[in-house]
C-alpha cells in the first residue's frame, strides 16, 4: 500500500478554498436575511455571531472552541 505524503499549507488551501469561501458567504446571507427580518438581539443569533469570531483569533482548536460556544 502506498502512502500519500501530507500535504503543504498550500495544497489545502487550493483544495479547500471554494467550500470554505461558498460556506461563508452562505453563513452571510443568513445573518442578512435574519437582521432584515428582526432577529437582531436574539440569544441564538448572539452566539453564532460569538463562536465565528473564534475563526480569525489566532489560537488552535477552533473547531472545538466553536462548538463550546454553541453548546448551551
Amino acid at each position: 500500500m502506498k502512502l500519500t505524503p501530507p500535504k503543504s499549507g498550500e495544497e489545502l488551501l487550493e483544495m479547500y478554498y471554494l467550500e470554505l469561501r461558498s460556506h461563508l458567504l452562505e453563513a452571510a446571507a443568513i445573518v442578512d436575511r435574519l437582521e432584515r427580518a428582526g432577529v437582531g438581539d436574539d440569544p441564538q443569533l448572539t452566539r453564532l455571531l460569538a463562536a465565528t469570531r473564534t475563526i480569525h483569533d489566532g489560537q488552535p482548536e477552533r473547531a472545538r472552541r466553536m462548538q463550546e460556544h454553541l453548546s448551551v
